[in-house]
């Protein structure tokens, strides 16, 4: 299979107004959803756990629930994370791997170049803007994005007290490659 060749983007057909509230309001949706669901797992994970303990100390659950749950052993597969990898071929050959922990200790002190965007003190966007980027985005109706908006993802917005609306994200520079 060919390698898909990357999109060349001309930066003059862009409208950068846009394009900064559409990242903004990308932003801000989907970190809400996301807190959200981080806070679902976070209590799946803990639940997770009392139900292994309850299931290992015998107890059971009625059969008619919708739901089962059980305790299975697998073989455990250790793969070798590329840190791990790399500091044994130090210990093992120090020689051979001083310009592979000279490159990293380059790359390592580089400096890191950020974008920081979000919304100006006491300011935010129009609530349509949101549903309308949550409708193209997403690709749902702009019924479903009005729905999701303002029953879930603006009372979650809300709870927040940010003391800054701002978002750092780093940027990969190719001059360190």
């Amino acid at each position: 299979m060919a390698k898909k060749k990357k999109e060349e983007i001309n930066l003059d057909e862009l409208n950068t107004d846009e394009l900064l509230q559409e990242t903004v309001a990308s932003s801000r949706l989907g970190r809400a959803l996301a807190s959200l669901g981080a806070t679902l797992t976070g209590r799946e994970k803990h639940d997770a756990k009392l139900v292994y303990l309850l299931i290992k100390a015998k107890k059971e659950y009625s059969e008619r629930l919708p739901v089962t749950a059980e305790i299975v052993e697998l073989p455990e597969i250790k793969k070798y994370s590329p840190t791990e990898a790399i500091e044994w071929f130090a210990e093992k050959y120090p020689k051979e791997a001083e310009p592979l922990l000279s490159r990293l200790e380059q790359k390592y002190k580089s400096p890191k170049t950020e974008i920081v965007y979000g919304l100006k003190e006491k300011r935010d966007l129009p609530d349509q803007f949101y549903v309308e980027t949550l409708s193209r985005v997403l690709a749902i109706s702009e019924d479903r994005a009005t729905t999701l908006y303002h029953s879930i993802i603006k009372p979650s917005l809300e709870k927040e007290e940010e003391e800054s609306k701002l978002v750092r994200l780093s940027m990969k520079d190719n001059k360190n490659k």
